[in-house]
């Protein structure tokens, strides 16, 4: 379960399939989308599944952000690209962004008798403290355990509006202890909670810490505590500001002297809140949830370029605009949009869970699984639109963390779909899949090549192709490829090799690439065999660094002098060894390559002074051996 889980999938399925019913009826996009907006005269809107969508105004957004994020100069832009032949494509995505989940989804999951077993489950407890100490110091304790979202900036600011203190005076711990905290079944940091919930737990939690200094105030300031203001540090009659006191001294009272309190007050000041919004309902006999409190409204638009020849995608711009009701800190909001936009920018281009065609896993380190960085990341343009406040949470917030986790993989798929005239579109988006699509499939090679049977499967390869010629008769080098001895002096860093059936060996092997380097039992079967003209090879590496699969073919052909040894491979790669990179190791299998036949010379002749290693390998690689 990662950011916005669950989230893109639905969100896919939905916003290609309004792009391709406006495709097939002829509509722009856009108006496609416009058509099925729920109006703004509707919310609360109780959708059939249940969902009780809060509040909203998509038309205004959608709107505002057409005009402010320039969508008529990128359908200028994009006109005039495809005058010029080039591939270029406009999408559109929107999404509901739902926040503070009911706890009675889980319930869904059951039965309506074995709901009535179980007994009703509904609501999503938040849990908070609010305590001043006895120089007027304010500590807040929440239920959100935030990894670098900024909670503790956005409490302190809470409580300091409310208590009319300055901000620095105000001190947040969110690393939350069960045993001595206020928790509940609902706490934690996920389904973005954070705004909608825990939010209002620590806003209510400090109305009643002002409340309670407001009546003891009431007292020396000689008014009602409803006439009560806190600002500056002071709290002061507001018919008169000059009729104040100091927030500290008034809250010292309560420690330091119980007996100028109220008769009814209890010494100290720490309240405690819990709360829950009530349209958190349990599911009904129909299945009916409204499974979370609050839903934001995203829009996005962006123009992309793809490049014919490598099938690479270039966003010309990218447009995203949220509603997400109160904006309690608008630097905080613009670090949730932009870390989500990230995160679903990689998701949509590079990130891939890629197995071969037996089950071997191909993407299992950070050399082939592509996760991206800053220099990869386009210019995000972000919108501000008019905001829609909730009417269900104390401060109108609701969650804005996984917004673009939604709509940007969907946007951008909707972009190629609109550049390609295509339909079916999968992410990731990677150059070879869309080269693919611009230029169909890569014709295999024939059957009589010597590449046949060496095609790529998937995943990351390393290949390679060569010849050289031999000072030994095509029966000579035959003889010594299968006689098990002689061939385990010849392999590179081979201990031992034994045969394992017809035609097949077992190897105890060192290999490595630059500081990578590791023991491996290698097994090869050879096939196809033609004595003493041609072979292909297959085979695998299993070793405590990783493991590869390969194949190969090799032909002999009589020449002047000897014999002319023709290759091809492929190695596909996963575990640390593949992590040193595809430099190295096509480093590597050069170096292991001319130590092969290196020793292949050697061994074919012993005593040849024409046929040294050293010369061989100089005229065979070029440099110095």
């Amino acid at each position: 379960a990662v950011r916005g889980f669950g989230g893109p999938q639905l969100y896919f399925a939905v916003e290609r399939m309004m792009h391709k019913i406006a495709v097939e009826r002829g509509l722009d996009p856009l108006e496609m989308i416009r058509r099925n907006l729920i109006p703004s005269d509707a919310f609360p809107y109780k959708t059939p599944a249940g969902a009780l969508l809060d509040s909203g105004n998509y038309q205004e957004v959608i709107d505002g952000t057409v005009e402010q994020g320039g969508l008529a100069d990128l359908i200028k832009r994009r006109d005039e690209a495809r005058a010029q032949g080039k591939i270029y494509g406009i999408g559109y995505a929107t999404a509901v962004e739902p926040s503070q989940s009911n706890m009675g989804y889980i319930s869904t999951l059951k039965t309506e008798a074995e709901r009535a077993r179980a007994g009703p489950k509904d609501g999503a407890v938040a849990a908070a403290t609010v305590s001043v100490d006895p120089i007027g110091s304010v500590t807040v304790i929440g239920d959100s355990v935030p990894q670098g979202q900024g909670h503790q900036t956005a409490l302190a600011q809470i409580v300091a509006d409310v208590l009319g203190v300055p901000i620095d005076d105000v001190v947040v711990n969110l690393e939350t202890d069960t045993q001595k905290d206020n928790w509940s079944i609902a706490a934690g940091n996920y389904s973005c909670r954070f705004a909608p919930a825990s939010c209002s737990a620590v806003e209510l939690a400090a109305q009643k810490v002002r409340a309670k200094l407001a009546r003891i105030a009431s007292q020396t300031l000689n008014v009602p505590p409803d006439e009560i203001d806190f600002k500056d540090g002071l709290i002061h009659a507001r018919a008169n500001p000059d009729n104040s006191a100091k927030f500290y001294r008034v809250a010292g009272l309560a420690h330091w002297s119980p007996s100028s309190l109220p008769d009814d007050m209890e010494p100290g000041v720490r309240e405690v809140a819990h709360w829950s919004a009530p349209e958190l309902t349990p599911t009904t006999a129909a299945d009916e949830i409204n499974t979370s409190l609050a839903y934001g409204f995203a829009f996005d638009y962006c123009g992309i370029e793809i490049d014919p020849k490598t099938g690479e995608i270039r966003v010309d711009k990218y447009v995203t605009a949220h509603d997400c009701g109160t904006i309690l800190n608008p630097g905080l909001a613009e670090g949730q949009i932009h870390g989500s936009f990230a995160a679903a920018f990689g998701a949509a281009l590079y990130e891939e869970f890629t197995y071969d065609e037996d089950g071997s896993f191909l993407s299992g380190t950070f050399a082939d699984y592509l996760v991206v960085t800053a220099p990869e990341l386009p210019k995000l343009d972000l919108v501000h639109p008019s905001v829609n406040p909730s009417p269900f949470t104390r401060m109108g917030a609701k969650g804005i963390g996984e917004g673009n986790q939604y709509t940007t993989p969907v946007c951008l798929a909707n972009a190629v779909a609109d550049a390609l005239g295509r339909e079916d579109i999968s992410t990731p988006l990677t150059p070879p899949k869309v080269f693919e699509w611009i230029h169909g499939e890569e014709t295999p090679p024939p059957a009589n090549s010597r590449f046949a049977g060496t095609e790529k499967k998937s995943g990351h390869a390393l290949t390679g192709d060569g010849s050289a010629t031999l000072p030994a008769s095509p029966e000579e080098i035959w003889t010594l490829l299968l006689d098990p001895e002689k061939l385990a002096a010849v392999i590179p860093g081979c201990h031992e090799l034994k045969s394992a059936g017809d035609n097949a060996y077992r190897a105890d092997v060192t290999l490595g690439a630059g500081p990578v380097k590791g023991r491996f039992t290698a097994n090869v079967r050879m096939s196809d065999m033609k004595r003493p003209a041609s072979l292909k090879l297959a085979g695998s590496l299993l070793g405590a660094l990783g493991t590869s699969q390969g194949s190969g073919a090799i032909t002999l052909a009589p020449a002047d002098g000897g014999t002319t040894i023709t290759y091809a491979y492929e190695v596909r790669l996963s575990g640390k060894v593949a992590a040193v990179g595809g430099r190295m190791l096509d480093g590597a299998a050069r170096s292991i390559i001319k130590r092969f036949f290196s020793n292949l010379i050697a061994t074919l002749s012993p005593d040849d002074p024409e046929a040294k290693p050293k010369g061989f390998i100089k005229r065979m690689f070029g440099g110095d051996a």
